[in-house]
C-alpha cells in the first residue's frame, strides 16, 4: 500500500492519522477543499471516503497475505450536513471480510466523516474486493 502513489493525496491535502485492525483514520482539511458555497467540496469527501475503505481493506488483505490487488465495486453515499471545517474520516468493516465462489474476497465497509464539532458531514457504504492473482 504506497499512499505516495496515489496523486490526488497531496493535491487534497488527504493524510493518514493512523490505521490498525478495527479502523483506519484520515484527515481532510478544508483548505484547498472549498467549493463555491464554501463548504468542503462533496468530490474531495468522496475521495477521501474511498481511500479510507481502500486502505482498511488493503491492510487487511496484507494481513492474510492476499496480496495487494483491492478494488471498489460499489457504494453508496449521503451527506447529511454541509462541512465547514476540516474533517476526520474512519472506516470500519461491516462485517468481517469473506470469500466468495469466484475465489476473491468480499469486504463491506461502513466510512464517516465527521467535523471537528464531531457532526456527521458524509456517510459511505463501500463494496471492496480482494482480486486473487
Amino acid at each position: 500500500m504506497n499512499l505516495g502513489a496515489i496523486e490526488p493525496l497531496a493535491h487534497l491535502g488527504i493524510e493518514l492519522v493512523h490505521c490498525n485492525a478495527a479502523e483506519a483514520v484520515f484527515s481532510l482539511p478544508l483548505d484547498g477543499n472549498r467549493n463555491d458555497k464554501a463548504t468542503v467540496f462533496a468530490g474531495s469527501q468522496y475521495s477521501v471516503l474511498v481511500l479510507a475503505g481502500w486502505y482498511l481493506t488493503s491492510a487487511w488483505a496484507a494481513e492474510q497475505q492476499l496480496g495487494d490487488k483491492v478494488a471498489i465495486k460499489d457504494s453508496q453515499v449521503q451527506y447529511p450536513k454541509a462541512a465547514l471545517t476540516d474533517l476526520r474520516i474512519v472506516a470500519r468493516f461491516v462485517s468481517p471480510p469473506e470469500r466468495r465462489p469466484s475465489g476473491h474476497w468480499r469486504a463491506l465497509l461502513s466510512v464517516e466523516a465527521r467535523d471537528q464539532q464531531g457532526e456527521l458531514v458524509s456517510q459511505f457504504t463501500g463494496d471492496y474486493r480482494i482480486l486473487q492473482a
